[in-house]
């Protein structure tokens, strides 16, 4: 507790606090406090109130000063990748059986060429591609491409997640 502290906006009534982190040297991280006459001096009734802020590259750096690591692996991603307007819906499904299996995915929804869509799986770093066009439809089936290797092999659409989960793992 300060008794002195002063967060240097005239809005502020009452209670102020700042938030800092010892040998941080970062200062605040964060700071807000009451200001019940911020309403009136606006134009409106007045209303009580609080606010806060925080500063995310002080909080960064605050967390860096204290040896935390912020990086992180992207997760997984697999991508669904349809030859047409015709295989909309089973790239739909394929898209939701996937996602409810817990497998990160991510699909075509702008209706772009399979080539397009291949550049995109790897824009995101996707591991696994599934493609459905017109015979993997008829046929109950997925092409499963790894995009790392190229190297693809058909899956019965039952089998789908599985056969997802058990690559990625």
């Amino acid at each position: 507790e300060d008794p002195t502290l002063v967060r240097g906006l005239d809005y502020y009534t009452r209670t102020v606090f700042e938030v800092e982190v010892e040998g941080a040297g970062v200062g605040a991280i964060g700071g807000g406090g009451r200001y019940d006459g911020l309403m009136e001096l606006e134009g409106g009734k007045p209303t009580p109130g609080i606010g806060f802020a925080v500063g995310f590259e002080r909080i960064a750096l605050a967390l860096a000063s204290q040896g935390v690591e912020l990086a992180t692996p992207e997760p997984t991603c697999v991508y669904v990748a349809g030859t047409g307007a015709e295989t909309r819906d089973a790239v739909f499904d394929a898209t939701l059986a996937l996602r409810a299996a817990g497998v990160r995915t991510e699909a075509d929804y702008q209706g772009r060429s399979l080539k397009a869509q291949f550049k995109q799986a790897d824009k995101l770093h996707a591991t696994l591609c599934v493609v459905l066009g017109p015979d993997e439809v008829a046929a109950g089936a997925a092409t499963l491409r790894n995009m790392a290797t190229h190297e693809q092999v058909q899956v019965p659409m039952a089998d789908l997640a599985a056969e997802v989960a058990a690559r990625l793992a």
